[in-house]
């Protein structure tokens, strides 16, 4: 059978035949994604009324969402306005015309950002839009809104690049953040020696996304973010899991979870020996959470199946934060192969939104 040959993530030729969309190579050409990305962005035409807010709001589900979250969780210490990520149907009571307003959609046609989108249009906020086509495209060219289009034929998850730089381009045209050309040619660089080590032609020996993919196969991936972006890193991660490898995950961040999590270590014991934690560590973590992270350790050693530490890697902020993302993305790749499981399709997702489109 051709899923025990994959077992071995060093045949090519089974991985791509396990792979028909191309999730692989979506992954291994991220950096390219990336410069496109920016590109877009900068050349986005945003009227310089768009600089006269109070608060930004970015709408979004999935992939589509988690730019935005990124972006949050990264800049939140150096955005001049307030920013928010939206997930529902509703949109917060304070949006109104002094509201930035950015509706995130790869495909276009969410429902949960459309409907969004028509609530933040009836209360007159600045809207702008992030999509490939669809419903979102449509309407935002008819009521006179900008609309940055984005290439499609990737899955939303495979598509970070187009949901994330585009936004943050955006706002440094708008001085809600500082330039970024420095840090991004930085992170593009961290990018491209993770590529390296990791691609698909790299042998197991010595590919540590193979090694981790391996170590967690057939256990229950928990993934801990030392606080701050690690925090949205370890989401992504999970979300990774799920939809990649149609894993089963989960995800917390300190300190928040040793207010809460850290006791239910305690049973049931069966379950708990199947877990293998994964941390994600910066060098800019603040001492007293550092601690955290090694007792945490320490109080968890006996009720786990093992630990797995990954650093960040690089100088700026936004380097690290996009190494610890893109080995995430690398490790959810192999364990889809030795599930032996197509990454691409959800066609869970797919059932779902069909059975909510018999509701009109």
């Amino acid at each position: 059978m051709e899923v025990s040959i994959v077992k071995n993530l060093d045949n090519k030729s089974a991985i791509i035949a396990l792979d028909p969309s191309g999730m692989g190579k979506a992954i291994s050409e991220f950096a390219d994604q990336c410069r496109r990305a920016r590109e877009i962005g900068k050349a986005a035409a945003i009227p310089d009324s768009y600089r006269d807010v109070d608060n930004i709001v970015v709408l979004g589900m999935g992939g589509s969402a988690i730019g935005g979250d990124l972006i949050r969780s990264l800049f939140e210490g150096e955005l001049t306005k307030p920013f928010q990520v939206n997930r529902d149907y509703a949109i917060p009571e304070f949006v109104g015309p002094r509201t930035l307003v950015a509706a995130c959609s790869y495909s276009g046609n969410t429902e949960e950002t459309l409907s969004g989108y028509a609530e933040a249009r009836r209360k007159g906020a600045k809207i702008m839009t992030f999509c490939t086509g669809g419903k979102l495209k449509e309407l935002a060219q008819a009521d006179g809104y900008p609309v940055v289009l984005i290439p499609g034929g990737l899955s939303p998850r495979a598509a970070l690049g187009y949901s994330f730089f585009p936004i943050m381009a955006v706002l440094e045209k708008l001085a809600f953040l500082s330039p970024k050309d420095r840090e991004f040619d930085e992170m593009l660089a961290v990018v491209e020696r993770i590529q390296a080590r990791m691609d698909v032609a790299v042998a197991e020996n010595e590919n540590f996304a193979k090694q981790l993919a391996r170590e967690i196969y057939g256990k229950l991936p928990v993934i801990y973010g030392a606080g701050g972006w690690r925090a949205t890193v370890a989401a992504r991660w999970k979300g990774q899991f799920n939809e990649n490898a149609k894993n089963i995950a989960y995800w917390n961040a300190f300190p928040e979870l040793n207010h809460n999590e850290t006791v239910g270590w305690e049973a049931p014991a069966e379950v708990n020996a199947l877990v293998h934690v994964i941390i994600l560590r910066d060098a800019e973590e603040a001492p007293r959470l550092a601690k955290r992270v090694e007792v945490t350790r320490e109080l968890m050693a006996a009720a786990v199946d093992g630990f797995t530490e990954i650093r960040a890697e690089g100088t700026s902020a936004l380097a690290r934060m996009f190494s610890l993302v893109y080995i995430g993305d690398f490790v959810s790749y192999y364990l889809s192969m030795l599930n032996g499981i197509d990454p691409s399709p959800v066609r869970v997702i797919d059932k779902l939104k069909a059975e909510l489109a018999k509701l009109g």
